[in-house]
Formats: structure tokens, C-alpha cells, sequence
């Protein structure tokens, strides 16, 4: 899959959509597009770093991942 190229709305609303689930608790599916790699994720957003908008995600196995 090639990577999108994100405009600075689409990038706000992304970032909305994160917020909203991570308020109430409703799961999170997304690409991950890194050096010509695509990787699925799928979990609950539970932190974002304030400053690296890091992501603290929890996968559905309970794992976490810091995205």
C-alpha cells in the first residue's frame, strides 16, 4: 500500500478521531507506513505523549505498544 500524503486537516481530524476513542474507550484500527512498509494495528489508544504525539496503544492480546 503506498503512503498517503496528509494534509494538515486531515492530520487534526486523525488526531480528533484518536482523542474521541481514547475518551470513551472504543477501539482504534490503523496503518502504519514506515520505510515502505505497511503494518496493520488494532487496539485501544490509553496515552499520547503531549510533546512526540507518541502513541501508548494496548492490543487486543493486552500487549502494548508505543507507536
Amino acid at each position: 500500500m503506498k503512503k498517503p500524503i496528509l494534509d494538515e486537516y486531515q492530520v487534526e481530524e486523525f488526531e480528533n478521531n484518536i482523542h474521541y476513542a481514547m475518551e470513551y474507550h472504543l477501539p482504534i484500527s490503523f496503518t502504519l507506513h514506515n520505510e515502505g512498509n505497511s503494518k496493520e494495528w488494532h487496539g485501544y489508544c490509553v496515552y499520547i505523549h503531549p510533546v512526540t504525539k507518541e502513541l501508548g496503544v494496548q492490543m487486543k492480546d493486552s500487549s502494548f505498544e508505543y507507536i
